[in-house]
């Protein structure tokens, strides 16, 4: 245990050290912030909960791309060889991959909440201190949660493609393209409806951008994110590498 823990903790350490993450997250913030100043200049057209929306959408994209860039490098950089035959199992070596994703997800998530909670003492809403740290704590877990399916859907991707842009291309049809499509046939057909209130794809943005954070949804969330790490895993595990 205290092994796998270990790798996690390298994983998590390495995601946070990368550029990629520092410069997006310092675009979404600032970005974030464009839409907090659009919200106190102009209360009738931006609300509060435009702020966090906004950030997730932009968030969504630079989880993606750390999930995607992960594991996907080390397929580019051909170093995979040498990873999945080190000492930690392949096992661990996805669990750590995943769970650090999920990890980083919460530090933008952490970053998410205190823009919404700025947004909301810029734009005069009424507040107590318990509930600030309630919604910073919301936003950690939301984005742990989000995290956690968004990197065991990438890591199975890169499995499977074993290289970075693929999987984030696919990953960005997945959560962005799919569910309006879905949607649209959604209309015609209502037992397709019905169905996508159950597929990850299709909750990403309520879930996210939206903050419906339902018991069903998390079900949704965590069920298909461990499915979608057993494949990954499994496929690993018999992969001759």
């Amino acid at each position: 245990m205290k092994k796998t823990v270990d790798v996690i903790m390298l994983e998590f350490v390495k995601l946070l050290r990368k550029r990629e993450f520092l410069l997006g997250l310092i675009l979404v913030l600032v970005m974030g912030g464009g839409m907090a100043y659009g919200a106190y200049t102009f209360p009738e057209s931006f609300g509060v909960h435009n702020v966090i929306a906004f950030f997730g959408n932009f968030s969504s994209i630079l989880i993606m791309f750390l999930a995607a860039k992960s594991l996907g490098e080390e397929f580019d950089l051909k170093t995979a060889t040498f990873v999945f035959t080190s000492r930690s199992t392949r096992i661990q070596i996805i669990t750590a991959k995943i769970v650090s994703i999920a990890l980083v997800s919460m530090v933008i998530g952490f970053w998410g909440g205190v823009l919404y909670d700025m947004a909301w003492i810029l734009c005069k809403q009424p507040y107590t201190a318990a509930m600030l740290l309630g919604i910073i704590g919301k936003e950690i877990l939301i984005y742990m949660i989000y995290g956690f399916a968004i990197g065991a859907t990438a890591i199975m991707l890169i499995c499977f493609c074993q290289t970075t842009i693929t999987p984030f291309i696919y990953l960005m049809i997945l959560f962005w393209i799919m569910p309006g499509l879905l949607q649209m046939i959604g209309q015609k057909i209502t037992a397709l409806g019905n169905v996508m209130d159950y597929v990850l794809f299709c909750l990403s943005d309520q879930f996210l951008m939206y903050q419906d954070w339902s018991i069903k949804n998390i079900a949704v969330f965590v069920v298909t994110g461990m499915v979608f790490s057993i494949i990954g895993m499994t496929f690993m595990e018999k992969k001759d590498l």
